[in-house]
Order: C-alpha cells, then structure tokens, then sequence
C-alpha cells in the first residue's frame, strides 16, 4: 500500500488569498505572507517561466523548529500563469519546501513514522521515493515525473504588513535522451521492438537542500542551515537550493523505456529519473525484443557493452552534484566493436575527445 498524507484538519482561516498580487501597499492585503514561486535556468535572469514548466505545487510549511505545520497544492492563476501562495500564519519563523509535478509514480514519506503527520514530521525526515511505483515485469520502472524542488525560509511579522519572499524552484529531475546509429558494423538492427535500460539510479529523495546558489553566483556551496538559513520578511534575491538524492542502502533501480528502429536505422530513447550525483554511476544498455516481451536474462543486447555514463560525465567535467538543470542529450555511434559517444549536436556542445571512443 503506498503512503499518504495524513495530517490534521486546520482551520479555514489558515489560508486567505486577499488582493491584487501586483499591489505594494502591502498592509491593506489579509494576508500575512505571500509566497512567489519563480523559475530560471541560468540563476541570474529574472524572467518567470514557470507556466512552461510546472503544472501543479505541492506546498509543505515548517515551522520554526522544522516541524510541518501545514499542507497546500497550488494551481496557476489563469490569467499570469504565475503560482503565488498567500497564507495567514501566526507571527513568526517558517520554511518552505515545495515539489512541482508530483502525480503518483512518487510517493512522499516521514522516515521516522511513515505518514506525514502535521505536527510531527521534521523536513529532515521528509523523502520523496519510487519504491513503490508500479515495475515491469522484468523488474525495472518507468519514468518518474519532471519534477522540480524549491526551499526557503521566511519570517511572518507581528504586525506592519504582509511578508513577501521568492522561491525558486529548480530541476529536480535527471533527463536523458539518446540516439543510438550504426556504421561499419556486423551489428546490423533488425526491425521491430527495442528497450533501453537505465540501471543503478537512486530512487529516493530527501528533501532538505544539499547545495545552494547565491543570487547571481555560478558557483554552488554546500547549504548549512545554520549559516545560509536567513528569515527574511521581504526577499526578491534569486537563490536555488539543490536537494538531496540518496544513495543509500536498497533504494537503486532501473529504469526501462520501449522504443523501435525508425526509417533511418536508429534507435531514439529517453529516461526521466531522480536527480543523479556526481558518485551514481549510471549504465545504459540497449535490447532487442522482437516480440515485444522484456526479458533481460533472453534479449540479446545490441551494443558492443554497456555504456557506463559516469565515465562520460566524468571527461565531460560534469560537476552533477552543482547542476541547476540535469538534461544531456547525446549521440551513440556504434562503430565496429566501438562505442563513439558525443552530445547531440544541436545543443552547442564541444564533442567528447572527438567522439568519446569507450575501449
């Protein structure tokens, strides 16, 4: 049975939205803090383009002592596209953590006592998990969803108007998409069904932030509460908060992806999983299943080997744990008994050693 919010009812005043979002004179609104979810890749421009991104928030509040203290799912404003949260909360210091796009294939979870639990749940103990999420009858899962994660603190006054504070959200999941050619080679494709199998990636999240970037830096840190955890009333700065991805223990998996051989002679594959770190060590792999069944132990693979991704990233000086947006995109050439492996051209990237040779 998968887990499931259960927290007490709260009352209805808790949540008030009160006046025009665009409005300054912040003391006639009735609410006491406004909360602005905001989206950019690069962490320094300004422009807003969550609507492209995000269709739904789920928002967890903690109060000053890390403790939930209330639960909310945001939707859009339907004419701005923007999420803004506007909360009447008792005076005082709060955190926010808030997930974009959760849709079932991921389960949220206390560690300490199963159930979110208002009153009870630390954010420390809150993890985002797929070990739940319904497998193929091989053993390994689908997608999970593109999520996207954001954190900050933020102080409710006692009195003098309400607080307003920026969240940024950032890409909390991990996009690869591939094409798989043939040159020079016996390994001729056949027509017909093929899967690609993305093996070792974690399947769980803690939610409390591992890395942080300033407004404007390029840059990242690791996040210490202590230190980087202001409470501000009123804060437009631009800060991403990079979350937790565990590797510990049971919680690795494998993905898997059906895909064909198309008019050209190539295989186009994509995986959406968690957020990987710089350590995770990836592998892909690719199979032919002409009659549609996955069976790993039976289908033959089509590559020369396994392709080790961590092995890439590594030459690539990919820095994975500091990524704001984790999407690669890559040409798989398989040449003889060779592996030539560069990024998809269209992204501007300068080729892996001429073409990645993988011996």
């Amino acid at each position: 049975m998968r887990p499931f919010f259960k927290y007490l009812l709260l009352p209805i005043t808790l949540f008030v939205a009160g006046c025009d979002i665009s409005l300054h004179e912040t003391d006639i609104c009735d609410y006491r803090v406004q909360l602005r979810y905001s989206y950019n890749v690069e962490n320094t421009s300004r422009t807003n383009a969550i609507g492209d991104y995000v269709a739904h928030i789920d928002e967890f509040i903690f109060d000053g002592k890390g403790v939930l203290f209330a639960v909310r799912k945001l939707t859009p404003d339907i004419c701005s596209e923007e999420f803004v949260s506007e909360l009447v909360l008792p005076a005082g210091r709060y955190s926010v953590i808030a997930l974009g796009n959760i849709d079932g294939r991921s389960v949220l979870r206390d560690d300490a006592n199963g159930d979110l639990i208002i009153g009870t749940t630390r954010r420390e103990d809150i993890r985002l998990s797929l070990d739940n999420a319904d497998a193929f009858a091989d053993g390994t899962r689908g997608h999970c969803e593109e999520l996207f994660h954001g954190y900050r603190t933020f102080t409710v006054r006692e009195s003098g108007g309400a607080s307003r504070v920026r969240v940024d959200m950032m890409n909390a999941h991990f996009e690869l998409r591939f094409r798989v050619m043939w040159k020079n080679t016996t390994r001729t494709p056949a027509q017909g069904v093929y899967y690609t199998v993305l093996q070792d990636i974690p399947s769980e999240y803690g939610l409390m932030p591992e890395h942080i970037y300033h407004a404007g830096s390029l840059d990242a840190v690791l996040h210490e509460p202590t230190d980087h955890d202001a409470y501000p009333h009123t804060d437009n700065n631009i800060i991403h908060h990079i979350p937790y991805s565990c590797h510990a223990g049971n919680n690795i998996l494998s993905h898997s992806n059906t895909t064909y051989l198309n008019a050209d002679g190539e295989v186009w594959g994509k995986f959406v999983s968690y957020r990987i770190k710089s350590e995770t060590d990836p592998v892909l792999m690719l199979y032919y299943a002409p009659d549609g069944v996955r069976s790993r132990g039976e289908d033959p693979m089509v590559l020369p080997r396994e392709i080790r991704l961590k092995d890439y990233f590594t030459w690539m000086g990919v820095k994975l744990d500091h990524e704001l947006k984790q999407e690669y995109a890559l040409d798989i050439v398989v040449d003889g008994d060779q592996i030539l492996i560069s990024p998809f051209d269209q992204f501007g990237i300068a080729d892996w050693n001429d073409g990645g040779h993988l011996n």
